[in-house]
């Protein structure tokens, strides 16, 4: 929830804006396995046949996006021929979504099979390049809005982020969910989730002149704690996500002012698919490593309003955080922030769960995060993040449609040192 920094100064793990929503994203995590526990086994060997496959059309995404398009075009064939097999052997297997792979892989395969396109060709006399295609322009990110309401007492000052090449820090975050859900036909229930626990360290590789700070993230350990009252349903699928997680790592860009330029993981071709949608889930976090702040100048007692959209599964949720810089001395300073969360109707989907149509009809979420940060360090010292989120589902698996409830309460606490 680096909202409770992310405009005042140097916040840590995710900037202050987004961080409410990288949690957002780790509890839909959980929800999903919730969802698997509860529910009744619905073709469980065809949806691990199914996983495995979806698991070789994103390493050929993977692939692809690095240029890599001769070994992304192998990996698609492999997919389209595993597809072909799974489409004879299930047919009655959700033929939805197997024709929409289908036809996803005929067009990658298709437009990485094609010639290249002809060389641009120079324009002499207008001095201009052409080519045979136009050019498209690139999808934007999501962009924050910030409106600085209050600026602070004197003095103040710009808030811009400067470690030094080489610098190091360990942080240790736990995250503990409880999760009140009642489902049509069946009794309400508490499932407590079991404790999430990572450990990963930041280095900053380096600083252009112009303030842009390189830096890579490496997961030393990643896991849930043995706990009572917590459903084995429940631990393992994010038991064995969590554990391929561990040894992984990643590099990413930001600005002096905490915009991510850029992160990516690398990720192994052996990564199994519930591994590679978690480390989807959680890789805001590690990009945005720091606040998002504001070209004015700020004094102690300013406030700020960010807004914010992510999309993670098909769906979309908005974000409102009010922060307010409680203290600062220098480059140390303390941000208290309170958070709003919602979302309209939409569809969701998810492939640790192929089979099933979901919908979201209501999501609503509230919190408070309180942080203490070093803008002369990548990540904050200190972040605690209480959250509370009510949704409801339908969910569809076989042509029996259910509804489902349920109300979250999540502590997150982050230490870096």
């Amino acid at each position: 929830m680096c909202m409770n920094k992310s405009r005042t100064g140097r916040c840590g793990a995710t900037s202050t804006a987004c961080w409410p929503l990288t949690l957002a994203r780790v509890l839909g995590l959980i929800i999903v396995a919730l969802l698997l526990a509860l529910r009744p086994a619905v073709g469980e060997t065809a949806d691990d046949q199914y996983l495995r496959l979806y698991g070789i059309i994103e390493q050929g995404d993977a692939l692809q996006a690095k240029g890599q398009g001769d070994q992304a075009l192998a990996k698609y064939r492999e997919a389209q021929a595993a597809l072909q097999g799974f489409e004879r052997d299930h047919r009655d297997w959700n033929p939805k979504l197997v024709g929409y792979r289908s036809k996803y892989l005929a067009d990658k395969v298709a437009a990485l099979s094609a010639p290249p396109p002809a060389p641009a060709t120079t324009n002499a006399a207008a001095g201009t390049t052409e080519s045979q295609s136009e050019a498209k322009p690139a999808a934007e990110a999501p962009q924050e809005q910030t409106k600085v309401m209050e600026a602070g007492a004197e003095p103040r000052k710009e808030l811009r982020l400067h470690p030094k090449p080489g610098d190091k820090q360990t942080a240790t975050f736990t995250l503990k969910t409880t999760a009140d859900t009642a489902m049509a036909g069946m009794p309400s229930q508490t499932i407590k989730a079991p404790t999430i626990k990572m450990t990963y360290e930041t280095t900053v590789k380096s600083v252009s002149d112009a303030g842009e700070i390189s830096y890579q993230v490496a997961i030393k350990e990643a896991g849930v704690a043995d706990e009572p009252g917590v459903l084995p349903q429940v631990v393992e699928p994010l038991k064995a996500a969590l554990s391929g997680m561990q040894g992984l790592s990643g590099t990413g860009t930001l600005s002096s002012r905490g915009q991510s330029k850029g992160f990516e993981f690398k990720l192994p071709a052996s990564v199994t698919p519930q591994t590679r949608q978690l480390v989807e889930q959680m890789k805001d976090a590690f990009a945005n490593v720091s606040v998002s702040l504001p070209e004015e100048a700020l004094g102690a007692g300013a406030k700020w309003e960010v807004k914010q959209s992510i999309k993670s599964q098909g769906g979309t949720i908005d974000q409102t955080a009010t922060c307010e810089l409680a203290t600062v001395d220098g480059d140390h300073m303390a941000v208290k922030s309170i958070v709003a969360q919602s979302a309209s109707n939409q569809k969701i989907e998810s492939p640790m769960m192929p089979g099933m149509k979901l919908k979201l009809t209501k999501f609503v979420g509230k919190g408070t995060v309180s942080t203490t940060c070093d803008l002369a360090q990548l990540l904050p010292a200190e972040r605690t993040t209480d959250l509370h989120t009510e949704q409801s589902l339908t969910m569809d698996a076989g042509g029996q449609p259910q509804a489902l409830t349920t109300k979250t309460d999540v502590t997150l606490h982050l230490e870096a040192k």
